[in-house]
């Protein structure tokens, strides 16, 4: 591969010299994986490079254009969907197209913006959205807090009140940024779960969707799996 970088900030201006380095891989599965980290460092920058990028990092830098909830991609992505497609039966459930869904994310990880339209598919949006919570490098109840929250969870389906005053505790120690990623989608989750008489995405099914990219264990073994279904 032959990439060449921009001098002083400037995506549209490249060296007139660069070097080129060749690099090979054993498998198709780690050639992807250098490239994708390689396009993350080149485009960083930029406002790209975000699938697979830390949650911190991508806040930062958007916070140059103004203050969200939720990065840039989660928001775009809830906003289509609750337009264009919270009445959509198997909405998380079904897939998109495959190859729009990479044709987007090539499109955020270069820095762009690419706009959803109404000859967008909503089942397209909602897996570009899956896409980028399962590729953050954890998931967004950090994997240093799974213990507690795990246990908030075995607490409530036994004492509802004390497990809530617990939950609510371990919520406020949450980095800020994880904090209002995770309230923005429990509250855009619970708008689609609203409409589960059509959409049929009830809190069990979107809490199967979901979960894994909420809260999972650093390390998954059998005994955490057993942990973890409760």
């Amino acid at each position: 591969m032959d990439y060449i970088c921009a001098q002083g900030g400037d995506r549209d201006r490249m060296t007139a010299n660069h070097e080129t380095y060749l690099l090979m891989a054993s498998a198709q599965n780690d050639m992807e994986d250098w490239v994708k980290t390689i396009r993350r460092v080149i485009w960083a920058p930029f406002g790209g490079g975000i699938f697979g990028q830390r949650l911190e990092d991508t806040v930062r830098y958007e916070r140059r254009y103004g203050t969200h909830m939720a990065p840039t991609l989660v928001e775009q992505c809830a906003d289509f969907i609750r337009q264009r497609g919270l009445k959509e039966e198997g909405l998380f459930r079904l897939p998109g197209q495959a190859n729009l869904v990479k044709e987007l994310q090539e499109a955020f990880d270069c820095g762009e913006k690419p706009l959803f339209d109404s000859n967008t598919d909503v089942h397209t949006v909602a897996s570009l959205l899956k896409l980028y919570l399962r590729e953050l490098p954890e998931p967004v109840i950090p994997y240093a807090k799974y213990d507690e929250f795990l246990s908030c969870a075995k607490l409530f389906t036994k004492e509802q009140e004390s497990g809530m005053k617990e939950l609510v505790k371990q919520m406020k120690t949450l980095p800020p940024v994880n904090f209002n990623l995770l309230k923005y989608i429990c509250r855009f989750l619970d708008e689609v779960q609203s409409y589960s008489d059509v959409n049929k995405m009830s809190v069990q099914n979107l809490g199967t969707v979901f979960g894994p990219n909420i809260l999972r264990p650093k390390v998954e073994n059998p005994m955490t799996i057993m942990e973890g279904n409760f």
